[in-house]
């Protein structure tokens, strides 16, 4: 089986313009709501961070043309604030947080990666880019460990030294399709996609293996990015037999997409990613929502879930420069940071480039923050073909009618994608 070495679900919404300003995909109560009291107990004592600083680099996309993910620093900065102070920092020392814009584009991305190992940072983390792999490549060459929540590019995931992938592309781009047409006895999928490289790669590099693996057919609908109407490409799909429909796209094409399929009077499931979900998707949809599996790699908005009511309080206590605390920008913003943290957790001793990826490398399973109970271990054992893969971990939901969703499930793809 030839393993997928293109973009990752989030990496392709990046470069098609991703979801908005801020919005939150699933779950609406702020994360500034948890109460004082709450907020001090999941924080937990203080263990100040002493002695010489660790630095660390985390890159986002900030403002740009296509994106505007300012809060991804802010919170980084934040979770910077909460670990020093109850985590003892990493190794016992303190966090000094350096950061850069990317701006989706790729000689500004490679820009940041020049500056981050000009800085002598021991890490770098970031939650997702549209050029992961002008980020990559100069802090592969420099020895630079590398921590994405999700990543892209074949050589990236193939990386056995110094890169740390949190979302298998496999499992994010057909694990929900696929555990679905299980629960509905259905025999078919068909993926409803953006027509631009990022999303065809991934079909192309798998080659029907994983569905074939999972016994099950497949068709693929690419559709032109811009088009408002797939009134006609969704009567395609009603008539293929397919029992999932798994759309792929920011909220602009899910709604097109899902306003095809009631049209034409489709009655089998539907499934997207997170990140068709917006604001803008319910309003557009309202009920029409109701029943749509999603696809999530953080608990966003799972106010229930303990690791993300951590993430609330720390937004709470430290999160006064974050803009919207319940967007997913900022929720992955902590994420990043705080599993860069999290996988570095036994580290003792010198900080430094090369016992930071060794201690990655050795790590044992370790709760994902934000990731709704999920777990990951780096060192090769997640996905063997894609050593830099860390789990096959993901988070499934079901939206109500009001197009939130309330609670989520874990899910495990190793038996699938692994």
């Amino acid at each position: 089986m030839r393993r997928v070495g293109g973009a990752a679900v989030a990496a392709l919404l990046v470069a098609v313009g991703g979801c908005g300003g801020g919005d939150g995909s699933a779950g609406e109560p702020a994360a500034g709501e948890v109460g004082p009291d709450a907020a001090a107990e999941l924080l937990g004592p203080a263990d100040p961070a002493r002695g010489e600083p660790v630095r660390i680099g985390q890159v986002s996309e900030g403002t740009s043309a296509t994106v505007e993910a300012s809060d991804e620093l802010a919170a980084g900065a934040a979770t910077v604030e909460y670990l020093n102070e109850h985590r003892g920092g990493i190794g016992g020392r303190p966090i000094e947080l350096v950061t850069c814009e990317m701006k989706a584009d790729p000689a500004v991305t490679a820009g940041c990666a020049q500056q981050m190992i000009e800085q002598d940072v021991v890490a770098v983390t970031v939650a997702a880019a549209a050029n992961t792999e002008a980020l990559w490549e100069p802090l592969h060459a420099a020895g630079v460990p590398l921590v994405v929540l999700s990543g892209t590019g074949r050589d990236l995931l193939e990386d056995d030294a110094s890169t740390f992938v949190m979302v298998n592309p496999n499992s994010a781009f057909f694990g929900l399709p696929i555990a679905l047409a299980e629960a509905e006895g259905a025999d078919k999928v068909a993926f409803v996609i953006i027509d631009v490289p990022q999303a065809r790669d991934v079909l192309e590099a798998d080659d029907g293996a994983t569905m074939e693996r999972a016994g099950l057919d497949d068709e693929v609908v690419a559709v032109p990015l811009g088009t408002p109407d797939l009134t006609s490409q969704m009567q395609q799909v009603a008539d293929s037999g397919a029992g999932v429909v798994h759309i792929l796209g920011n909220d602009a094409f899910c709604i097109a997409a899902i306003q095809g399929l009631r049209a034409v009077g489709y009655e089998g499931a539907i499934s997207g990613v997170s990140y068709c979900f917006t604001d803008a998707t319910r309003t557009a949809l309202g009920s029409d929502l109701e029943g749509i599996s999603v696809l999530a790699p953080l608990a966003d908005g799972a106010t229930d879930d303990p690791t993300y009511q951590l993430y609330q309080a720390v937004m709470a206590e430290y999160g006064g420069d974050v803009d919207e605390a319940d967007g997913y920008y900022a929720l992955s913003g902590y994420a990043a940071v705080a599993t860069l943290a999290a996988a570095l957790e036994t580290i003792e001793g010198d900080v430094d480039t090369e016992t930071v990826a060794a201690t990655i490398r050795a790590m044992p399973e370790t709760e994902l923050p934000a990731g709704g109970g999920g777990t990951f271990r780096c060192g090769g054992s997640a996905v063997p073909d894609l050593p830099a893969v860390c789990t096959n971990q993901w988070l499934r939901g079901e939206l109500d009618a009001t197009g939130e969703v309330a609670s989520y499930t874990l899910e495990d793809s190793s038996e699938v994608v692994g």
